[in-house]
């Protein structure tokens, strides 16, 4: 059982990060504006910094680079996607392995992401994940 557990903690911690994925394109219009929004408004369209999963939220923080055309494909670009386990459309219906925890990741200049922090713990993560860099 304990195998198990662990599997269904890894599948639900690889949702979050599906999540912060999806946010590549509004963290590429905040680029271009300089600036996050944080809440979505249905009325006039603003689809927001946030996705909720079935077990996690990811949201986006942080502030863009001030050099961001000098950058490095491998340096911070400013942007970080929050994602807290156990806010999820399913509520509190997460595993108990991840229940409350949560994963920062930072975004480079090439796009792709790493670990800046997390309460969850590294075996549950995804591999590309594991090392900070």
């Amino acid at each position: 059982i304990p195998a198990y557990n662990d599997y269904i903690a890894r599948t639900q911690v690889s949702e979050g990060v599906s999540l912060a994925d999806g946010l590549k394109i509004r963290i590429a219009d905040n680029l271009q504006d300089g600036d996050c929004v944080t809440k979505g408004d249905a009325s006039t369209g603003e689809v927001g910094n946030e996705d909720k999963g079935k077990y996690a939220l990811a949201t986006i923080e942080g502030t863009p680079a001030q050099n961001l055309s000098e950058l490095k494909a491998e340096e911070k670009n400013g942007w970080l996607v929050k994602i807290e386990y156990g806010k999820g459309t399913s509520g509190g219906n997460v595993s108990a392995l991840i229940n409350n925890t949560e994963l920062v990741l930072a975004q480079l200049a090439n796009g792709s992401y790493v670990k800046e922090s997390a309460t969850v713990k590294d075996k549950f993560l995804p591999k590309a994940l594991k090392e900070t860099k």
